[in-house]
C-alpha cells in the first residue's frame, strides 16, 4: 500500500506547480474581471487560468503513459462511465432549458463530469481489486 503511495506520488509531483498557477491565476482573473467588467481585456484576462491547465493535461497525460496495464483499463472505464453521465446530464439540461427551466454555467458541468469520474474510477478499482 506505501508502495502505491510513493508511486502516485511520482505521477501526481510534475502536476502541484501548473495547479497552483492554475488556482492562483483564477483567483486573480476572476478578481480582475469584477473590478473591470467594461475592460476590453476582460476576455483575455478571463482565459489566462488556461495557459497551465493546459499544462495540466500535457501531465495527466504524460501520467497515463507510466501506468501499466490494468491501471489504464481501470481509468478507461472510469471516463467512460463519466462521459455517459455527463451526456445524459448535459441532454437533459438542454431538454429542461427548451421547457424555460434557468441555463446551467458550463463550469459545472465540468466539476461534475470530474466528480463522477472520480467515483467511478474508485468504484471500479474496488471491482477489480
Amino acid at each position: 500500500m506505501i508502495e502505491r503511495f510513493k508511486a502516485r506520488a511520482k505521477l501526481i509531483r510534475p502536476l502541484l506547480v501548473p495547479l497552483i498557477l492554475y488556482l492562483g491565476l483564477l483567483t486573480y482573473s476572476m478578481r480582475w474581471v469584477n473590478a473591470h467588467a467594461d475592460s476590453n481585456w476582460r476576455y483575455l484576462i478571463v482565459l489566462l487560468p488556461m495557459v497551465p491547465g493546459i499544462w495540466i493535461a500535457i501531465g495527466v497525460l504524460r501520467a497515463i503513459q507510466k501506468l501499466d496495464e490494468m491501471e489504464r483499463l481501470i481509468l478507461l472505464e472510469g471516463i467512460a462511465v463519466s462521459f455517459m453521465g455527463t451526456l445524459i446530464l448535459v441532454m437533459s439540461l438542454g431538454l429542461l432549458q427548451t421547457a424555460g427551466f434557468t441555463p446551467v454555467n458550463s463550469i459545472y458541468i465540468g466539476f461534475f463530469m470530474a466528480v463522477l469520474w472520480l467515483i467511478a474510477k474508485l468504484s471500479i478499482h474496488r471491482r477489480y481489486a
